[in-house]
């Protein structure tokens, strides 16, 4: 895997950051809080406003449908409660790769995710991206990299999912046109998958390949993390 991360890469923004992985290579930067227009005023917590911009051509409703999906997750990471009648701001630029790729949007996920840790905001969780081939399909996986099952597998009881988002790649438009999913594979299968592995059977002859693949999602997104924080660690100055 090629990866190449910078930092604060926009002046402007609270956070700011470049994420390059085999070629799919995206920056992100994050703005705010900034005070509210009425039409998007919210008395309850904050706005979050993410536009997609492509790296060619006009914008399609790919770009609106990836936006959608990042508006969800950014509202979640932050603790947008925090602040009422507020709006942050967040452009995706898509330097290359396709806009709905998953190694496009798993790269987008972490930029966004390494851009709010530098923004100093209060996050409800810390994500990281890794995509992964499932039956031929490329499938990204967001993984929260603070949930604390993820350290504490010494249990059998503690293999529940830490999985914050999934991404397939698969539009809106795609899957009306299409009878089924692109993704053929039984729930259980899939739980199995993303479930967190048990440290017991580390050394299990029998393991299945469905634990294999576990335990290397949540082994990579774990390597993820360590990149962003020796990254931010060179940015402190002392």
């Amino acid at each position: 895997m090629s990866l190449f991360i910078e930092t604060n890469t926009d002046c402007n923004a609270v956070g700011s950051a470049t994420w390059d992985d085999s070629g799919h290579h995206v920056t992100f930067s994050i703005y705010g809080p900034d005070e509210a227009k009425i039409n998007e005023e919210l008395t309850h917590r904050a706005f979050v406003d993410v536009k997609v911009t492509p790296c060619a051509g006009q914008r399609t409703s790919k770009e609106s449908e990836l936006e959608v999906y990042l508006n969800h997750l950014v509202e979640r990471l932050i603790d947008v409660k925090e602040f009422p009648r507020s709006k942050f701001t967040g452009r995706l630029f898509i330097i290359a790769g396709g806009t709905n790729h998953p190694k496009t949007v798993s790269s987008a996920i972490n930029a966004i995710s390494l851009a709010l840790l530098l923004s100093g905001l209060p996050l409800r969780a810390t994500i990281t991206a890794v995509c992964c081939a499932i039956k031929n399909t490329l499938i990204t996986f967001a993984v929260d990299v603070t949930h604390p099952k993820l350290y504490a597998k010494k249990s059998s009881h503690n293999n529940e999912p830490s999985i914050f988002a999934v991404y397939t790649g698969q539009t809106c438009s795609e899957a009306n046109t299409s009878n089924e999913s692109s993704l053929r594979i039984p729930i259980q299968e899939f739980l199995n998958i993303i479930r967190i592995p048990d440290s017991n059977n580390n050394n299990n002859i029998n393991s299945t390949i469905e634990d294999m693949k576990s335990e290397n999602i949540y082994e990579k997104a774990l390597n993820l993390l360590d990149a962003m924080v020796s990254h931010i660690v060179s940015n402190v100055h002392i």
